[in-house]
């Protein structure tokens, strides 16, 4: 089975259109949505989300509320096109550092993510069981420079638990356009039998309310099957 792998008050450049999160939140009443297209490839099967809807609201400056899914469509070789609801997660971000007051930004972002209908685990459209993420989020900014790392582990009803990582580095192109590279690393629970993931990513302001949010990566392993091609391109919406 293949599953896509997948504006804040303090803008970090890691969360969409990246796998790995930042520390940011979406601001007091204010809302920041994303909607998007993504896909993985890998040899003999295609998976996209489409749309992926990704809400989020803010609750006070340092907590953000998040509510994700989307419809999935999975091809795989001599099969025909099937589709139906992919995995669904609600989360809480607390940012509990700012960087104008401790020189950096840290958050923890606590998410369940389920099914809705256990028809599409049957179908490979989701994973199996109910996962539980407990990840810490940090970032720095260094003139024109942006970093981010997330970090955490991930417990399911089924199957073992993993450890997740990842780190962003982002770069001021011009003034609306930021450039990304991401290394994510999922692995089991001893760092054994990994998944790495090379990413790369832009966001373009065309203005303060919407926003450009694309990017383009590749496994470099996948110990269990072959490596995967991921996509993501959506739009950011803030308002």
């Amino acid at each position: 089975m293949l599953v896509a792998s997948v504006a804040r008050i303090a803008f970090g450049q890691g969360g969409p259109p990246m796998i790995t999160d930042d520390p940011g939140t979406s601001g007091n009443g204010k809302w920041e949505d994303n909607l998007a297209i993504i896909f993985g490839h890998r040899p003999n099967e295609t998976s996209t989300d489409l749309p992926e809807i990704d809400l989020n609201y803010g609750v006070g400056d340092h907590i953000q509320l998040t509510l994700q899914t989307a419809p999935v469509l999975l091809k795989r070789s001599g099969h025909g096109l099937i589709g139906g609801p992919g995995g669904t997660e609600a989360a809480v971000k607390w940012r509990f550092f700012d960087e104008a007051t401790s020189g950096f930004d840290m958050s923890v972002f606590p998410r369940v993510i389920f099914n809705i209908v256990q028809s599409s685990v049957r179908r490979g459209l989701a994973e199996e069981g109910t996962r539980f993420q407990i990840p810490f989020q940090i970032a720095k900014t260094f003139g024109r420079w942006h970093a981010d790392a997330e970090f955490g582990p991930r417990a399911s009803t089924v199957g073992r638990s993993e450890w997740l990582n990842g780190i962003v580095c982002g770069f001021e192109l011009a003034n609306p356009t930021i450039l990304m590279a991401e290394l994510h690393d999922e692995s089991r629970m001893n760092l054994s039998r990994d998944v790495l993931t090379l990413n790369v990513g832009l966001r373009h302001e065309f203005t303060e309310n919407y926003i450009l949010i694309v990017s383009m990566g590749h496994e470099l392993r996948s110990p269990d099957q072959p490596t995967a091609l991921i996509g993501y391109f959506g739009m950011q919406f803030v308002y």
